[in-house]
């Protein structure tokens, strides 16, 4: 595992490749013409998987002609991250193995921790990297798409600048319609720094606030996503001030 925290995963089809090369070895036979391009096809994904990974990945580990990490003139004060092939300072006390942490609504960063009494200040965990980024459409404009197809179920205005719209997406690989809808919640007074509306998957669970949360996603800056993920808490109502302070805790972050 590289020091950033973020294995290389080789796909499935990296077992099956090596189980053709071991039966050709025991079987003491050539693989088909058909065989063999299939075993070439997955070594060609398995090359473009871990180039793709090893852009957010430090040197040397599993990526060895990596860029080194560049010096870091004050590690008491920053933690240095590896993303799409460029170098960020990330303040050490919102700093984490998989990108930034604070807690709301207490806006307490990761190293200071949750505000008492516990369990009414929630981990915002930021997943940040510039590798598996989902495909079109992404944000606001799957919501978009619905209102063209007709698969919206429902759409409300929860308070000024916040609405909750429920509908059936689509699969994001094969593009077919999903049986079971989702709800999103979206902050109709913000943009994301794609222009779009931004949104924010999330379910409520007002007998037990623990099994409540969602996540949120948006392309950032330089080829590079950010996933919002909250675990728990009844806080999709928040949504609008909860953007406001993922933006500004991203500002945070400098270029090397």
């Amino acid at each position: 595992m590289p020091r950033d925290g973020n294995p290389i995963r080789v796909r499935p089809g990296g077992f099956r490749s090596g189980a053709l090369a071991l039966l050709t070895v025991l079987g003491g036979c050539k693989p088909s013409a058909q065989e063999q391009a299939q075993h070439d096809a997955m070594l060609k994904e398995e090359a473009a998987r871990r180039s793709e990974m090893c852009r957010d990945s430090f040197a040397p580990g599993p990526c060895p002609g990596a860029t080194p990490a560049p010096l870091n003139p004050d590690p008491n004060a920053f933690g240095l991250h590896k993303w799409n092939n460029r170098w960020f300072k990330v303040p050490r006390e919102y700093h984490s193995t998989i990108g930034m942490t604070f807690y709301w609504p207490s806006k307490n960063p990761s190293a200071k921790g949750p505000a008492k009494p516990l369990g009414t200040d929630w981990p915002i965990e930021l997943y940040i990297r510039s590798y598996d980024i989902p495909p079109e459409l992404r944000g606001y404009r799957a919501i978009e798409a619905a209102e063209r197809d007709q698969r919206i179920i429902r759409r409300e205005t929860v308070r000024p600048g916040l609405d909750r719209v429920e509908y059936f997406p689509l699969h994001p690989f094969t593009g077919e319609r999903s049986s079971m809808p989702v709800t999103e919640y979206v902050a109709t007074e913000r943009r994301d720094p794609e222009g779009q509306l931004p949104i924010f998957r999330c379910k409520k669970n007002l007998s037990n606030p623990s099994q409540g949360g969602g996540g949120a996603g948006f392309m950032w800056r330089d080829g590079i996503l950010v996933e919002v993920l909250i675990r728990g808490g009844n806080l999709c109502d928040d949504w609008p001030e909860l953007f406001d302070e993922v933006t500004r805790v991203l500002n945070l972050i400098q270029k090397v």
